[in-house]
């Protein structure tokens, strides 16, 4: 009887240790049922027309008035990377914030997809949507405009899962598309960009933009202007922007995103476009 007991002692033990080690996330499947892409605009612009967000909604002027308290990109940059990235000089004006300390990037490769919701639906310490952000200034009132807004008062859960899935699996790991260099803090650091697609293929990324961007961008990327500059010069002053752009698109305009673009084919998009001769100023 005395070694009966045991292994049935033993055996409950490794079942729990076992079931213990194989617990399943709750929230699993609505994180697996969210959309990348979907979460990919909403990180840009959540209040766009291709967000589908309510273009009727009691907030969209305030929105429109003060985009940029209101925009993920704004706090924390097209790559993810928040001060201490591209937008190491990006400084705070009466009409935006300071960019964010956090490395957003590496918390969402980091923390599970549930953290980050959690994270993303707190009301402590987050901005009220009827603040007024008129009163911010960077120098004297600036506290509550650089706070988080409140996504429980603007975003469903629904969006907020979409943008947990694109944190976690559809924003790039802008190290591995270019060379960047940091010097000094933020917010008057500076920032250089070298190596422009890193190791991908400069052909294939030729025969990639003529078969999906040369009928509106030209042969040569000239046919049209992004902030005065043509694109080869666009993709070499800012690659920490344009990945972002290629993949889900430039909101406000005919450019879709690309959205099963992959790693590898921006890489080669990217080497193709370095190319001062092919892409030219």
């Amino acid at each position: 009887m005395r070694k009966t007991n045991w292994f049935f002692a033993f055996a409950f033990v490794g079942i729990a240790i076992f079931t213990g080690c194989n617990k399943v996330d709750p929230n699993q499947e609505t994180y697996d049922n969210a959309s990348i892409s979907k979460g990919g605009i909403l990180y840009d612009n959540f209040f766009s027309i291709e967000a589908a967000y309510d273009q009727n909604s009691p907030n969209m002027a305030k929105f429109k008035a003060s985009s940029d308290f209101f925009r993920c990109k704004q706090c924390h940059a097209w790559d993810g990377l928040g001060n201490s990235g591209s937008y190491i000089n990006r400084a705070a004006k009466t009409s935006r914030p300071n960019i964010a300390s956090t490395n957003l990037y590496q918390v969402s490769q980091t923390k599970s997809f549930t953290e980050l919701f959690n994270a993303m639906k707190k009301s402590e310490e987050r901005r009220d949507i009827g603040y007024d952000l008129t009163t911010y200034n960077p120098a004297t009132n600036a506290a509550e405009g650089d706070k988080m807004p409140n996504l429980t008062q603007i975003l469903s859960d629904t969006q907020i899962w979409d943008i947990v899935k694109f944190l976690k699996e559809g924003m790039f790991d802008v190290s591995q598309l270019y060379d960047a260099t940091y010097t000094g803090v933020y917010p008057t650091g500076s920032v250089s960009f070298a190596n422009i697609g890193k190791d991908g293929n400069e052909g294939n990324g030729k025969t990639f933009f003529a078969a999906n961007c040369a009928s509106c961008h030209g042969a040569d990327g000239k046919a049209l202007t992004m902030e005065n500059m043509s694109l080869g010069k666009f993709v070499r002053s800012k690659p920490n922007e344009v990945q972002h752009k290629v993949k889900y698109g430039q909101l406000g305009s005919s450019m879709p995103g690309m959205f099963t673009i992959t790693l590898s084919q921006m890489k080669d998009l990217y080497k193709a476009c370095s190319n001062s001769t092919t892409f030219p100023d």
